[in-house]
């Protein structure tokens, strides 16, 4: 009875193993049929599919003008609104462009009235050179560009670069056809600046991961800022020029002014070189000492030449004996009246 108990167990368990080995033996000949349909590319199931978007493509077609109709409405009334808030920004930005524009011709007739009384001069013009940017250089260690335009067209080092919207940086190298723009969130870059309102100075200091701050000079008065407050170029140097816009203050990080610049790199593509020459303080024309120990020597010249002439003009006196002439050497006679009429008739 135990053999044939152990019969059975043996042959259930050979039974089990046998299914096991037909299973796996049928995943593999799938997987097998599937990948060599697949690296055959078998048109059965490529058919199948064609098959299919044939048939539906007249459903798509019919469903399709209704839902392009759809979008198209949903669509205009999105742009719709959409042009009611940009008319009203608009609107808006045109009220503020014309007190502006009000403002800036109340200045140039105060500005005219002045130059007409001489009493203003006006700063040197600055002559810009249209760049078109050719290359940039954004790693971790620079930010720069190069431009198209160098020493042929007047660029020379240090000149400031803008675009539409504020200062982009300054030039650095400059070659005969290209040159080189240090950006201003270089970690090299140093620009003297002032905040609009504040009547504070610093330098901005730029970073390469980050926006650029403005540093203070370190005072027992604190530096007062706020968020909002426009930056500009302070001219401190004769680097750059005066009133340049470059951005607004973002926030207050450990007294430092973190600036949201103005430029936007990203878009950045024309570009103007400010071509302004400072203006420089002459000396006025001195005399040279040469020139000045000549003309003494030439004066005592003089002077004593005159008094060489005086002495030869006025001679020192000497004893002078009187000449008297023959005729006053006899007494002439004396004639009476009548004797001497005759005379002076017969003359």
């Amino acid at each position: 009875m135990e053999v044939l108990g152990q019969d059975r167990r043996e042959g259930l368990g050979r039974r089990a193993d046998s299914r096991v080995t037909l299973l796996t033996l049928f995943f593999v000949s799938v997987l097998l049929l599937l990948s060599s349909l697949y690296s055959a590319e078998a048109s059965v199931f490529r058919k199948a599919r064609e098959t299919v978007v044939d048939a539906a493509a007249p459903a798509l077609a019919l469903f399709a003008g209704p839902i392009n109709a759809v979008q198209g409405a949903v669509g205009d009334i999105r742009d719709y609104f959409n042009v009611l808030k940009q008319n009203e920004a608009l609107r808006q930005e045109n009220a503020e462009l014309r007190q502006w524009m009000n403002e800036a011709l109340a200045l140039r007739e105060t500005v005219a009235s002045y130059e007409m009384l001489h009493a203003y001069y006006a700063p040197p013009a600055v002559r810009p050179i249209n760049a078109i940017v050719i290359g940039e250089s954004n790693d971790a260690f620079s930010h720069s560009m190069l431009v198209n335009v160098g020493s042929d067209e007047g660029v020379s080092h240090g000149q400031a670069v803008i675009d539409p919207s504020g200062l982009v940086g300054r030039i650095v190298d400059v070659g005969k056809a290209a040159s080189r723009i240090l950006l201003l969130t270089d970690v090299q870059s140093r620009v003297p600046v002032y905040i609009e309102g504040a009547d504070v100075e610093g330098l901005l200091v730029g970073r390469t991961k980050a926006r650029p701050a403005v540093t203070f000079t370190k005072s027992s008065e604190p530096v007062i800022f706020e968020p909002g407050q426009r930056v500009l170029t302070s001219g401190a140097g004769g680097v750059l020029p005066r009133g340049l816009p470059v951005g607004v203050v973002a926030e207050d990080r450990k007294g430092e002014a973190i600036v949201e610049l103005y430029a936007n790199y990203a878009r950045t593509r024309l570009v103007r070189v400010l071509n302004y020459k400072f203006p420089t303080v002459e000396p006025d024309e001195v005399a040279t000492p040469s020139d000045g120990a000549a003309q003494p020597e030439a004066s005592s010249s003089s002077a004593s030449a005159s008094n060489e002439e005086t002495r030869t003009v006025q001679p020192t006196p000497q004893a002078v004996t009187p000449v008297t002439p023959a005729s006053a050497a006899a007494p002439r006679p004396v004639r009476t009246e009548e004797e001497a009429l005759p005379e002076e008739v017969e003359d």
